[in-house]
């Protein structure tokens, strides 16, 4: 099933009149997600130069203001259709719809949970001038009728028009509709939840449950919400959709919050036990009320006393395997070896602490070329623009140039100073891995130590009590 989203860019408040329009067509024509440019086309425009296009055509017929251009989204929900399926639905409705009136640009994006198409079209006609109109009625009369046709003749699901009216009707009238019932969650879902769940038990801190998922063989993507794919799967499934306790925040708590020892209990059967629940804390009716005391006298409230002893049996089991590929790694075979290798691991801090402050110094010099740098980075795009003929972006390319002539004065192209700047994050990064390499193994040896200190102690006092008893 195919749903269709409407959206508009106006005038930008301030500056450049078409920055939405720029910022749109830069979007959808991302090469992350759409294959690297594999599934972006145009409609009498080249996509590339869209934006020039479209600002000639508003030139040509005194139109530049106001309203810039129009967005479209079409979101499909079968979870096996195919980006080349997608890209050649959304194309059909392209040629249908606009026409030869409208320069446009069409892309499939396949980077969340669902493909889905964008469509950005100019809002004056190339043909005659005038401006696109959208009519009270265009969606539900042209423009999802011609989307649940084009899907049909692909042997795609379609969405029930009826249904829509109705569920407006009754949202005009005020009446409330049913909830949703959730829906279940596919196989391949249940499986990675599963995985992350047992990667929740397993990890100590929310880097090293990155770190698990990532040794099970998953490939982690995103930023804002965490995905993850499967050796040979297509797409990534984003995480925070299998619930509010798979969020960033929530799994960050349940990985982080230290685990509560089981209590022993001793109550009899038929004891009743009376719960005090403060109501401005709780917020509970009283229906809820008798149900949470009706659910704890059964003994279904806490689901298992001793998960707090599963997890800690898997972080030693982990400690354990730290520890043997430490002693195979450096070889270890007497206290004197391992306490040489817990001081190597202290020098290497030391040395990485050395390093850091070379490269700063090392780095000082470039200073103003690297602050030179960041000044030009926001003004590129509208210097290119001014570039191809667009005389509104002259104060930009001015500032660009300014910045570039600087950058001269210290003799330095704008490829040298990405290059001076790839340089020293490469080299920042490199002894962070170092750094944080040396801190682990530090602490395994520590571990180490103390284990085999604490045991000689003890054969020290059995040694003594065998003494004394003799």
């Amino acid at each position: 099933m195919a749903i269709t989203k409407i959206l508009h860019m106006k005038q930008a408040k301030s500056g450049y009149m078409a920055k939405h329009l720029a910022n749109g067509l830069k979007y959808i024509m991302d090469p992350d997600k759409t294959e690297g440019g594999r599934y972006v086309s145009g409609s009498n425009c080249i996509p590339e130069n869209a934006l020039a296009q479209m600002l000639e055509t508003k030139r040509h017929f005194g139109k530049l203001d106001k309203r810039q251009g129009y967005h479209f989204i079409i979101s499909f929900e079968e979870e096996d259709i195919t980006e080349e399926t997608a890209f050649e639905v959304v194309g059909q409705f392209v040629k249908e719809y606009l026409g030869p009136d409208f320069e446009a640009v069409y892309a499939i994006h396949n980077d969340t949970d669902h493909i889905h198409g964008h469509i950005i079209f100019n809002s004056v006609r190339c043909t005659n001038g005038y401006k696109y109109d959208c009519p009270k009625g265009e969606w539900e009369h042209r423009i999802q009728p011609l989307v649940n046709r084009l899907c049909e003749e692909h042997g795609l699901s379609t969405l029930d028009m009826e249904e829509v009216r109705e569920k407006r009707k009754k949202r005009r009238e005020g009446i409330k509709e049913e909830p949703k019932k959730q829906k279940a969650l596919s196989e391949r879902n249940q499986r990675i939840k599963r995985d992350v769940d047992r990667a929740v038990q397993d990890a100590d801190t929310y880097e090293e449950f990155l770190e698990i998922l990532e040794y099970m063989g998953y490939e982690l993507s995103g930023k804002k919400h965490l995905a993850l794919r499967e050796i040979g799967a297509e797409r990534a499934r984003r995480i925070d959709l299998f619930g509010e306790e798979y969020t960033e925040e929530m799994l960050r708590c349940r990985i982080e919050k230290p685990p509560v020892p089981a209590q022993q209990e001793d109550r009899k059967e038929a004891e009743l036990l009376y719960i005090y629940i403060p109501y401005r804390n709780r917020h509970l009716t009283r229906h809820q009320k008798e149900c949470f005391i009706r659910k704890y006298r059964a003994g279904k409230i806490h689901k298992s006393s001793k998960s707090w002893e599963y997890k800690s049996s898997l972080q030693a089991l982990k400690r354990l395997q730290e520890e043997y590929i430490f002693w195979a790694e450096h070889d270890i075979r007497s206290i004197e070896a391992l306490s040489d290798a817990k001081m190597a691991a202290s020098e290497r801090m030391k040395e990485v602490r050395e390093k850091k402050r070379e490269l700063e110094e090392e780095k000082k010099p470039y200073q103003a070329v690297l602050h030179l740098l960041g000044e030009l980075e926001p003004l590129q795009m509208e210097a290119e623009l001014y570039k191809e003929g667009y005389p509104e972006f002259s104060g930009e390319f001015l500032a660009y140039e300014a910045v570039c002539r600087k950058l001269e004065g210290l003799g330095y192209s704008v490829p040298d100073a990405r290059r001076t700047e790839a340089y020293f994050q490469t080299r920042i990064q490199a002894l962070e891995e170092e750094k944080r390499q040396a801190i682990k193994e530090k602490r395994i040896a520590e571990r180490l130590l103390s284990k085999v200190y604490s045991r000689e102690r003890g054969k020290s006092v059995q040694h003594e009590i065998r003494n004394k008893g003799l």
